[in-house]
């Protein structure tokens, strides 16, 4: 499931899922028509399972990431569905040897069925633990070499039990494990980088002279640390064309070779990181003096300057993986100028949702940058991902530990027709509904750049200088305003154009009387999330399948959130092996 997520995107986990229980379900048959065969040469059938889980761990993910699939093509080039059931059919084998182990001893043992049972689940918990705690310390290809040494032991402590040859086959099994934990190449494994071709990291590295300086692996993702000295990334999302200051060098963090942070090259001079304040993120400071702010997802650390130059009192930045923590802070605390070590601000390792619902203190400014990439945003691939930082009960967590004129910003990529900011203001309206606000027009703004939205949700009304702080902020940036308090027609739509403005039409609908039948009707789903069904970034409704894949020559193709099709081919390419294999 890592090394997926690093090869294609994260919601391959579930196809291998259905990869590892099909496998099992195999193996059931297999077993069933050989039994008597199997437990007659139980200890060999059994060491040759084990043996051949050990190789096929390795060699079919090898074979299988060498393969020309690229999911991204499956909407335009029948060919991909060939290599998709090439590889179901590489990696149901692993699975398959594996699970011949655990139903042989089942059926060699059967009036121990509980004791073996019992040892089953023992090891399968120790196994799920163990690499976890494994990928803490070692990379995904390494991890999956030792898993692969550990079934060749498997397999030599069964080879005693042999009648002929015990000693020749455990001694060649226990050597076969020893290379495999310590000599085989990493080549044979995964080789380095071999990802999809749409990732930011493949296409970073085309630059000429950028290259991998540093790399973290953990199960919460592979960070990747690329420096480009010829042509220097200038990260800024949201960034106004108004903007006339260059950018200082920045290092890329890739997590998983796509979603990424910068890392900002910061001299302590506040002065050379002002274009931060021609960004869309920059808009709750124009109405909030002195804030104190919890920032949530502090990444490379581009909002903690953004609040330092601001003059933020004080600054609570929240990470969830110690390893971004540690880029950020130790290794590189030079190129950043020690940010994360001023006395203002403190480091948090925490999940945002978690640290909000605890955090015990009140804050004037809740941020929420922008972490993730707009390929992936684009693409729609985080459509099947749980994400409890989006919900009506999340957005409750945050206003509740707003001071009495606090202000929480939210930062997304904006897509066309939108989707992502058209969510978030529905779940901020229902989020102040719940929270016995009558009017949440009163309590809302957004702004919008030629790439980002920026939505802000304030625990008391909007007053008339934050009113007008906001529209000369956006009128400096050439931002436009898709919704404040008293925004009319004229308005919008200014600076940025659309063929019609989406944001603003939508904002009127949602806060009008006929929201639900707005949002039944409208292309994609924009109901807000909730705690029991928390798939912010689900937009897709199969009822539009039919006007979107007729529209992919023309560029309709990148509305699909095609994560859902590969689910669906998944689907019915398992459906067919399971009556082949299983029936």
């Amino acid at each position: 499931m890592r090394l997926f997520s690093i090869v294609q995107w994260h919601h391959f986990a579930y196809m291998i899922i259905s990869i590892a229980l099909l496998g099992f379900g195999a193996s059931g048959t297999f077993i069933a028509l050989a039994q008597r065969w199997l437990v007659e040469r139980y200890p060999a059938a059994f060491a040759t399972s084990a043996a051949l889980f050990g190789m096929t761990a390795v060699a079919s993910f090898a074979i299988a990431e060498r393969l020309p699939f690229n999911a991204l093509e499956i909407i335009w080039d029948p060919r991909q569905l060939g290599w998709l059931a090439a590889n179901y059919a590489l990696l149901i084998l692993p699975f398959f040897f594996g699970a011949t182990c655990v139903g042989l001893a089942f059926c060699r043992h059967p009036g121990q069925i509980g004791r073996v049972y019992a040892f089953d689940l023992a090891g399968a918990g120790i196994g799920a633990l163990g690499i976890v705690g494994l990928l803490f310390l070692v990379f995904p290809s390494t991890a999956l070499r030792f898993v692969a040494a550990l079934a060749f032991a498997a397999a030599a402590f069964a080879a005693f039990g042999m009648v002929h040859h015990r000693w020749l086959a455990a001694g060649g099994l226990g050597l076969a494990a020893a290379f495999v934990a310590v000599s085989l190449p990493p080549s044979w494994v995964a080789p380095e980088p071999h990802m999809s071709q749409y990732k930011g990291l493949r296409i970073a590295l085309e630059v000429p002279n950028a290259r991998v300086i540093e790399e973290r692996s953990s199960p919460l993702g592979l960070l990747t640390v690329v420096e480009s000295p010829t042509i220097p990334f200038r990260y800024a999302p949201g960034l106004s064309l108004a903007n006339t200051q260059e950018p200082p060098a920045q290092l890329a963090v890739f997590t998983d070779g796509d979603s990424i942070a910068a890392i900002t090259a910061y001299g302590g001079d506040p002065a050379k990181v002002a274009y931060l304040d021609r960004t869309t993120a920059a808009l709750p400071y124009r109405i909030l003096e002195r804030p104190r702010v919890l920032i949530l997802g502090a990444g490379g650390g581009e909002q903690v300057l953004l609040a330092l130059r601001a003059g933020a009192d004080t600054v609570d930045a929240v990470e969830v993986n110690p390893q971004m923590i540690d880029l950020a802070r130790n290794r590189f605390a030079d190129f950043a100028g020690g940010i994360f070590s001023r006395p203002n601000l403190r480091l948090h390792l925490a999940e945002a949702r978690a640290f909000a619902a605890t955090a015990g203190e009140r804050y004037d400014l809740i941020q929420m940058p922008l972490l993730d990439s707009f390929s992936a945003a684009a693409a729609g691939v985080q459509s099947l991902h749980e994400n409890y930082t989006y919900t009506v009960e999340a957005m409750r967590d945050y206003i509740a530990i707003l001071g009495p004129d606090g202000v929480v910003a939210i930062t997304r990529w904006l897509r066309v027709p939108p989707r992502d900011s058209l969510k978030l203001f529905a779940t901020a309206i229902a989020a102040l509904e719940a929270e016995g606000v009558a009017e949440p027009d009163r309590h809302l703004a957004l702004i919008r750049s030629w790439n980002t939205a920026t939505l802000l949700v304030a625990k008391s009304p909007f007053k008339g200088e934050d009113i007008a702080a906001i529209r000369s902020f956006a009128a400096e940036n050439f931002f436009d305003i898709s919704w404040v308090p008293g925004i009319s027609a004229s308005d919008v739509n200014h600076f940025n154009q659309l063929d019609q403005e989406y944001l603003y039409e939508g904002a009127l609908a949602l806060l009008g009387p006929e929201r639900a039948d707005f949002i039944e009707r409208y292309k994609f789903a924009i109901a807000p999330a909730t705690d029991n069904r928390p798939y912010f970034f689900d937009f897709f409704r199969w009822r539009a399948l039919p006007e979107l894949l007729a529209l992919r020559t023309q560029g309709g193709a990148a509305m699909l959130d095609w994560s859902y099709l590969i689910l669906v081919t998944t689907l019915v390419q398992a459906a067919i092996l399971s009556a082949v294999l299983i029936l």
